[in-house]
């Protein structure tokens, strides 16, 4: 595929997708953070059974299946001075940082049950704030420009701090370790190793959500610029019903979305999972030198996301948006069944300074890290083109929708895969009373989990990908289209 100039109107300044592409760092942890937290805090920490947490992570999505669409026609519906989607993004920002604390405080005296009851509550007001914040930050990665590969360059800089979160969430249990032992010192150790306590959980939940929520998620909303003013102005109202049946009358749309649910359940299902071997399998049951050693891979990760991003929007303007896909589903089929290698004790391990580093491990997030770049960028910029079409088909631009049912099948899909890991866990036989002392079957069936969940979905994603049917040339003729009906392109 020959290289397409963008025309400079279509260019996005560089410091508004940076001020846009912070948004992602808050949005990262909005939908992620209490998926990746629950099982150590509620189960390792608090000692709560694994399928009850697994359960409390799904009652919120019931919630979310009703306020995601509601604001999604608020935002597209809504008109100020400021923009359609701006005031929600500020206000939903502050808010969520607010409240992710206190997903944390649940009494100590409080029973196995009331732990759950207290952390569904604390769920549904955290991602009501949630979809505040997220669903018209989606609709306004989608509205930044209408050229077919500026979208892909524009969403290079959501998936860039989509890393950063990637990066940092890893470190989030480790730093609480770290502050638990600054807090309350010496009750933070046991036998000179340091552990996860519950002051350091909060105290680090706190920093989190008043400089990664609040000030990442508000900057979006105080600086961006918003297209499409004129013809919004002037179209019907949205309508929840007429949006929903668009979006399902949509083959683009099925087919991204059944590929967004296959990509998110597979990741957070082994970021969830690979954290037990981590600990219990090939350090014996050492919390802390498990925790570093999963940020550590982590850390991995975030840096093969952080080089690939050029690589991967480079194959993408050359090759096509689903030509870079294939490519990076299929390294990932390969590095999921590397897993099965790769998360065994026994390693090498170099030590630099106070760092320890196991070579083999860092395979893992070098065969399945671009995967996780591409979807970022990849399924983000083909929702834009998916935009386009239906205002194309039915005459209004409804990226609020859209967004509201990417932010609810995140969330849907991340509780999912973190319930799928606590049912998992409980097949498996796991007890966290045993320590490092697991059944060799339970080790056994995590790993089968382990390799097995990502590949399937890599596999499956691929063959989805084969009939997704908007390309370059579709793009641009429905744009040509749309500008001839508008009198222009905003």
């Amino acid at each position: 595929m020959s290289k397409i100039t963008t025309p400079k109107q279509d260019r996005v300044p560089f410091w508004e997708k940076l001020s846009l592409g912070t948004g992602s760092l808050a949005s990262f942890f909005g939908f992620g953070a209490i998926g990746i937290m629950a099982l150590p805090v509620y189960n390792i920490l608090l000692g709560v059974d694994a399928k009850l947490v697994g359960i409390a992570l799904m009652i919120p999505r019931i919630w979310d299946a009703l306020t995601d669409p509601l604001m999604g026609r608020i935002s597209d519906n809504h008109h100020s001075r400021r923009g359609r989607r701006r005031p929600f993004v500020v206000t939903g920002a502050l808010i969520m940082g607010t409240l992710f604390t206190f997903v944390w405080t649940v009494p100590a005296d409080f029973s196995e049950i009331m732990k759950m009851v207290y952390f569904v509550i604390m769920q549904i007001l955290f991602f009501t704030a949630y979809t505040v914040f997220s669903v018209p930050y989606n609709a306004l990665t989608y509205e930044m420009t209408p050229d077919y590969n500026e979208r892909t360059r524009v969403m290079a800089f959501v998936a860039f701090f989509h890393k950063c979160g990637e990066a940092l969430c890893g470190w989030m249990l480790p730093i609480a370790t770290a502050l638990g032992v600054v807090i309350i010192g010496a009750k933070a150790m046991k036998d000179g190793e340091k552990i996860l306590t519950m002051p350091g959980v909060l105290i680090m939940s706190a920093l989190f959500g008043i400089f990664i929520m609040m000030l990442c998620g508000m900057l979006p909303g105080l600086t961006v610029k918003e297209r499409f003013q004129r013809k919004t102005g002037q179209q019907d109202k949205v309508k929840i019903s007429e949006a929903f049946k668009g979006a399902l009358s949509s083959p683009a749309f099925l087919i991204l979305v059944t590929i967004i649910f296959l990509n998110t359940l597979a990741g957070v299902l082994a970021a969830n999972i690979d954290q037990y071997l981590l600990i219990y399998f090939m350090n014996n049951g050492d919390i802390a030198a498990g925790l570093v050693q999963k940020a550590m891979l982590s850390t991995g990760y975030a840096v093969v996301g952080f080089a690939a991003i050029p690589i991967i929007t480079w194959l993408a303007t050359h090759f096509g948006k689903k030509g870079s896909l294939y490519f990076v589903y299929t390294l990932m089929v390969v590095g999921s069944v590397a897993k099965w290698w790769i998360f065994t004790p026994g390693h090498t391990i170099y030590t630099l300074g106070k760092i320890s580093l196991d070579p083999v491990m860092m395979i893992d997030p070098l065969m399945c890290g671009p995967m996780w770049v591409a979807v970022k960028i990849m399924l983000s910029s083909m929702m834009a083109d998916i935009c386009d079409e239906d205002e194309l088909k039915h005459g209004q631009r409804r990226e609020g929708m859209y967004g509201a049912v990417f932010s609810w099948m995140e969330k849907l899909v991340v509780s999912i895969a973190a319930s799928s890991a606590g049912f998992a866990l409980a097949f498996a036989g796991f007890n966290p009373d045993l320590g490092g002392a697991q059944a060799a079957e339970t080790f056994l069936k995590i790993r089968i989990f382990l390799a097995g969940a990502p590949a399937l979905a890599a596999i499956l994603a691929i063959i989805a990908l084969f009939f997704y049917p908007i390309t370059a040339k579709r793009a641009a003729e429905t744009r040509r289209v749309l500008e001839e009906r508008r009198g222009g392109n905003s």
